[in-house]
């Protein structure tokens, strides 16, 4: 869903390097031109031995957010027929988070998250209940920022639900239930957030500083243009602070990513990071106003 900046300060970082290291090998001795595997698959072309991975380092400024709130700007169905019972859910490279049953909203109302136990990014390892005990680690996420969050309308319920949420693994995240249990629950909306490093670096200049943005929730279930007067309509408010900076080497980052995707060399890690790059989604923004 998202890109760490982990990953790609190592693709540019251990690009540079290899490009360095190339030149300087190229001109103290010929290159073997790289020969086809007999078997016809891909043969691993090694880089250059003399490639210092280990003396590689910079400082990575960091961040986390935090909900603060969402608005039902109108609740799913007719307005005098009920009230809406919420669950929030959110998601990230790292696990998902989900709120308990929220009840009682109906148009117009305003529920508000406790920040410090509604971490959205950054959030602790282990099983997390957004609202009460999602709480961000320390040291923060490093840009770009992408998470998606989900709204569903718990319905009556006939039988017990059947989702049941995998744990989590060492250093990730997960919620004790499920959003969409699969016992007629209604998308009330969702949205994805992604925060470029320039979007970040000019809203956030300063270890500190704060930023907070609303986005509108689509209803439609499949990303497409739907409408009608009972549509559910919810924005979601959240803030990003940012973060003592980091000081990271380029070694654990390629380790860790060798690790995650099976790479055989530094290179391969490189090259899978930069293949998976993409453009930020597009979001429906809201001018912040006081609450």
């Amino acid at each position: 869903m998202m890109t760490s900046n982990r990953r790609f300060m190592a693709c540019c970082f251990g690009l540079a390097a290899w490009f360095s290291g190339a030149a300087g090998a190229s001109a103290q001795e010929p290159q073997p031109t790289p020969q086809p595997d007999v078997a016809g698959s891909p043969a691993l072309v090694q880089p250059p031995s003399n490639i210092s991975w280990d003396t590689i380092e910079w400082i990575e400024r960091r961040y986390k957010i935090e909900a603060l709130r969402f608005t039902a700007r109108h609740e799913t169905g007719i307005g005098w027929w009920g009230s809406d019972e919420v669950m929030v859910g959110t998601h990230d490279a790292k696990g998902s988070t989900a709120s308990d049953e929220i009840g009682g909203i109906n148009s117009g109302d305003v529920h508000h998250f406790d920040p410090v136990r509604s971490c959205v990014l950054a959030v602790r390892p282990g099983i997390v209940v957004l609202g009460k005990t999602s709480v961000c680690d320390d040291a923060g996420e490093p840009a770009p920022l992408g998470f998606r969050v989900e709204f569903w309308e718990k319905d009556s319920r006939w039988s017990a639900g059947f989702c049941n949420p995998v744990p989590p693994g060492p250093g990730f995240h997960a919620g004790t239930h499920c959003t969409n249990e699969g016992n007629g629950d209604d998308l009330i909306g969702r949205a994805s957030i992604d925060l470029s490093a320039q979007e970040l670096e000019a809203a956030l200049p300063n270890v500190g500083d704060q930023h907070v943005q609303t986005v509108v929730l689509s209803a439609c279930s499949t990303g497409d243009a739907c409408g009608g007067e009972d549509l559910s309509d919810y924005s979601f408010t959240f803030h990003v602070m940012r973060l003592p900076d980091v000081r990271v080497g380029l070694r654990s980052v390629l380790d860790d990513a060798m690790h995650k995707i099976g790479a055989r060399s530094e290179l391969e890690a490189i090259a899978a990071g930069l293949r998976s790059l993409r453009a930020p989604s597009p979001r429906q923004i809201e001018p912040e106003t006081a609450q």
